[in-house]
């Protein structure tokens, strides 16, 4: 009788080349991980950080609130549910900004801030928020309870601003598993004249000054400007796209690796008018080359309710030489969209059985009373763009599946991430 050989065994011999040409015929980012986890012998053919996956579902993740899910992920399993699941975090670390699948957090006692892939769990470390330049942070210190404050100079010289959230929004210009010269942006509340980069390695931040807004204070001395940033994305090779105040304009950064690391705003475009002004909330996507606008808008119906979807735009934001350009999208195809300020995701649903194309997911905040007292309370939706149906997820990983919801405070941002398994070690 031959010799039994273990099913192990067997598996563990087959040869590299037909392991990595397996392995490239994978598109979940979980199947990939579980494929490295059959052997030694897998795990060493095939690099952990594969280049060939697709976008991948992102997970909804929750940080900086008093609530126990703090430390918790959304994670979909199909396309109507899915389950909380436990997260480590960093403790009083709180995130501003998510591209590429790593989050950009902040230290609220130190205003240290860093780079962290919660897949990977690899953190890169970037100039403290206390090393801005001495023109814009008047003072940092730390409250009696331990939270840093800062005393900002705004575009109005004469308000100083104190706070303990000082940043609008923070984004990469690139994936730093794939580009070593991405640099980091950050826009601050209340200065809109001036953006702030860095590179890593780098020991403090760098000051921008975003020419055409600073132009309009010129022209129009003693005048307020409002310039409130709806939203910030990276798209195509280096550049940034913002959608300022009620969508009435859009701004271009071309962002440049130096060193220093530079974000300089080369267009300041209208709106194309077919975009709806005014809606409550607007959304930048960089996807497959292009970028996609998407805003909410308010309905009224033949029985006089109001009801709300969303209108898509594909966008050309154009430059300091064309004006901005936009057509309306009735049918996204096989993409689904994620919808989150500065941190949008777009995946193909071909690439996850169970999930239908022409679909938008979203996270809506409701007030609601709870024991006399008005209280935000987050849910997740998806809307079918084909028929307008409005479906709310559902969490079943409890006890008895059920829709799932949150209470929100004014640092419980749900941010979607997309799981990066690149490395920068690599």
């Amino acid at each position: 009788m031959a010799d039994h050989v273990p099913r192990v065994a067997i598996w563990a011999g087959l040869r590299q080349h037909l392991l990595k040409l397996t392995s490239s015929f994978l598109r979940n980012a979980s199947d990939y991980i579980r494929f490295r986890a059959v052997c030694k012998c897998w795990r060493s053919a095939v690099p952990p950080g594969p280049r060939h996956l697709p976008t991948q579902l992102p997970f909804l993740l929750c940080l900086s609130t008093p609530e126990p899910r703090n430390s918790s992920a959304f994670c979909l399993a199909d396309a109507f549910n899915g389950s909380m699941r436990r997260l480590p975090h960093t403790t009083s670390m709180y995130c501003i900004g998510s591209s590429y699948g790593w989050l950009i957090l902040i230290s609220e006692a130190t205003s240290a801030v860093s780079l962290f892939n919660p897949v990977t769990a690899e953190d890169i470390p970037l100039p403290r928020l206390s090393t801005l330049p001495s023109s814009v942070l008047l003072l940092f210190y730390q409250s009696s309870d331990g939270i840093g404050s800062y005393l900002i100079k705004t575009d109005n010289p004469d308000i100083p601003v104190q706070s303990n959230a000082i940043v609008n929004k923070a984004v990469l210009s690139s994936d730093p598993t794939l580009d070593r010269d991405f640099v980091a942006i950050v826009f601050l509340d209340g200065i809109h004249k001036r953006c702030f980069t860095c590179r890593p390695g780098d020991s403090s931040w760098n000051d921008n000054v975003n020419e055409p807004l600073n132009d309009l204070h010129w022209i129009f001395p003693g005048v307020p400007q409002a310039f409130n940033q709806l939203d910030v994305v990276p798209y195509g090779h280096r550049r940034l796209c913002a959608v300022y105040n009620n969508n009435d304009n859009l701004a271009v950064f071309d962002v440049d690796p130096g060193p220093p690391g530079r974000a300089t705003m080369i267009a300041w475009n209208s709106m194309p008018p077919c975009v709806p002004r005014g809606g409550p909330s607007t959304h930048l996507i960089g996807t497959a080359g292009e970028l996609l606008l998407v805003t909410e808008v308010y309905k009224r119906s033949a029985t006089g309710i109001n009801t709300w979807s969303f209108r898509v735009f594909r966008l050309d934001p154009g430059d300091g030489d064309r004006p901005a350009k936009a057509i309306e999208v009735e049918d996204i195809g096989d993409r689904i969209l994620f919808l989150g300020t500065s941190h949008s995701v777009c995946v193909a649903a071909g690439d996850f059985p169970g999930f239908l194309g022409n679909a938008i997911y979203f996270v809506k905040e409701e007030k609601m009373s709870l024991e006399g007292e008005d209280t935000l309370v987050s849910t997740v939706s998806v809307v079918n763009l084909g028929n307008g149906e409005i479906t709310e997820v559902i969490e079943s990983g409890g006890a008895e599946p059920d829709g799932l919801e949150w209470l929100s405070d004014r640092l419980d941002v749900p941010w979607w991430v997309a799981p990066n398994l690149g490395s920068v070690s690599n």
